[in-house]
């Protein structure tokens, strides 16, 4: 029983570390960060240089200067106008609700035929931000937007809290073995 019950806490608990490996709309596949962009994807990848040499996929890990790099998987995006917004996230229910008075940064629309848009953006606060990257044709058909949520310095708490997790699961089963071992077991007949 205890042995069930301990394996189906360790499947929960494995599924809830992958869940948080997926970020609103950037995972991880094959070791590279992708962002679903409408039927299209694009690598993402973000660095802080003054800090480490370290890239990340969805949080950042501190404030300070960060370079963010968005690569276009397909030739279409190659071909529409990108565009970037990094939102303060202050509960808003929509995006375009404040969106000028939300908006951290903005990156003006244009086509990169190389397939790649970057940018650096110094984060002075931590918080949470959204980012939304759209994608646009010359005739304005074809709009696919992308959002995902992140964080700014707040990943190591994160961190504690998924440990301190880890470390209350681990006292609870060495409590449930400790109990359930020196219980006196009837004879076998």
């Amino acid at each position: 029983m205890i042995i069930r019950i301990s394996a189906a806490v360790i499947f929960a608990s494995i599924g809830l570390a992958t869940q948080a490996q997926a970020h609103g709309g950037v995972s991880i596949d094959e070791g590279q960060c992708k962002m679903k962009i409408g039927p299209d994807q694009m690598n993402f990848t973000g660095y802080q240089p003054l800090k480490s040499r370290e890239q990340f996929c969805d949080d950042i890990p501190d404030v300070g200067p960060t370079i963010i790099v968005l690569d276009a998987v397909q030739d279409e995006l190659r071909d529409m106008n990108l565009e970037i917004r990094i939102l303060r996230d202050v509960g808003q229910s929509r995006d375009d609700e404040n969106l000028e008075q939300n908006t951290e940064t903005y990156v003006q629309p244009k086509k990169y035929r190389t397939g790649t848009l970057n940018f650096e953006y110094d984060f002075k606060k931590k918080g949470k931000f959204i980012g939304l990257v759209k994608a646009r044709s010359d005739d304005e058909t074809k709009e696919y937007v992308s959002r995902f949520p992140f964080s700014v310095g707040e990943t190591e708490s994160r961190d504690i809290t998924i440990a301190a997790f880890f470390a209350g699961l681990g006292l609870v089963g060495f409590g449930l073995w400790y109990k359930n071992s020196f219980k006196t077991k009837p004879p076998r007949a």
